[in-house]
């Protein structure tokens, strides 16, 4: 039993890689049988240098000026990750242009979704039944605007699952920042990569 088991999921399996792979990929799986280190992995670009040094240079622009702004709301924040745009990240635009609005800090949800206290409050009562200990805020302040940053996120990407995370357009950022404020703020922080 236990052999056309592991035969079984060995089928189901290649199957669902099969849809994955492309024709020489394929070719090599059912020739070689077998799966290698790597194999899924993108290869790596051949951007050039100057491509990266570009970057670079553009990104520490971000830091100096805020002429990257095109809807006027946006502050320079600490980080040139951190210095985007509503208008510049796609699923917060469509948001936007659901409701012809140049800025998603003016969208008719944006104060009633990421600024009302007892919309927040209501949200933040599901976060800490979902996560439970790891729901810890020091400050009322503190707990309100994580529970904002995350009901934008709702509001724009709906869901983004467990350590994606995402920059926010620093308008909103912003915005939620003068609503509940603080002396000291985290910025933006990519997940762990064990837990």
């Amino acid at each position: 039993m236990h052999s056309s088991l592991l035969s079984r999921f060995r089928c189901s399996n290649h199957r669902i890689m099969a849809a994955e792979l492309d024709g020489d990929e394929m070719q090599r799986v059912e020739n070689e049988g077998d799966i290698r280190p790597y194999m899924f992995e993108p290869e790596a670009s051949s951007g050039s240098e100057d491509e990266d040094h570009a970057i670079e240079e553009e990104d520490q622009d971000r830091l100096q000026r805020n002429d990257w702004c095109r809807c006027g709301h946006c502050t320079v924040m600490p980080t040139a990750r951190e210095c985007r745009c509503c208008s510049e990240i796609a699923e917060v635009s469509s948001v936007m242009a659901d409701q012809e609005v140049h800025c998603i800090t003016l969208h008719p949800g944006f104060d009633a979704v990421c600024l009302n206290p007892w919309v927040l409050q209501t949200a933040y009562f599901q976060y800490r039944q979902q996560y439970g200990r790891n729901a810890q805020h020091k400050t009322l302040n503190e707990r309100y605007r994580h529970t904002a940053y995350r009901q934008l996120v709702r509001m724009c990407w709906q869901f983004l699952g467990r350590d994606c995370r995402v920059v926010l357009p620093a308008c909103a950022v912003e915005r939620i920042r003068e609503a509940f404020p603080s002396v000291n703020y985290e910025g933006f922080k990519l997940p762990p990569l064990e837990r």
